[in-house]
């Protein structure tokens, strides 16, 4: 991992620390204070889970960093930085990487970019449409078993009114 990187987890993980502290499940009880005014076990029971809490909001917000980070590659991009910076103090000059191109000839910045949006948005409709693709398929299916239910349900029904007749006939009958 890039030095820069292992740094930013560094402070994640004293952000998280912080913003878990004690205060914290004070701040979060006094929302509460009502409610366990009105049954006080419940504040013995948010003690009891708060730590339960802490924990489960540290995982997640610690999963949600780790992929944000590898979806947008922050420890390769801070390697690639760590690398450039490097060069630069030994008075060389690094290549760029491989994520750094020049601007194609003739474009700005912004033409970029609004490539770039382009071809996103292109790739996400793709998805979307697929997606929607997907449901469509799966509403066709479920839209032929409701069906084969509802004929089920109607030959049962029918079934159903021919014993009634029947039975209604031999009551009369008797």
């Amino acid at each position: 991992d890039a030095r820069r990187y292992t740094r930013l987890r560094l402070v994640m993980e004293k952000v998280l620390v912080t913003s878990t502290s004690e205060s914290q499940r004070e701040d979060m009880k006094s929302v509460f204070s009502d409610m366990f005014e009105a049954h006080p076990h419940l504040g013995d029971l948010f003690d009891e889970i708060y730590p339960q809490i802490e924990q489960q909001m540290r995982s997640g917000i610690t999963e949600e960093f780790e992929l944000l980070a590898k979806q947008n590659e922050i420890n390769e991009k801070l390697l690639a930085l760590e690398e450039l910076l490097e060069a630069a103090e030994n008075g060389g000059v690094a290549e760029a990487p491989p994520t750094v191109r020049p601007l194609p000839e003739g474009m700005t910045p912004e033409d970029v970019l609004r490539r770039q949006t382009h071809e996103l948005k292109q790739r996400e409709l793709e998805s979307l449409l697929a997606e929607q693709s997907g449901l469509e398929e799966d509403n066709r299916e479920l839209k032929a078993a409701i069906q084969e239910q509802d004929s089920q349900m109607d030959a049962s029904t029918q079934e159903l009114n021919d014993i009634r007749s029947q039975v209604q006939a031999a009551a009369e009958a008797v």
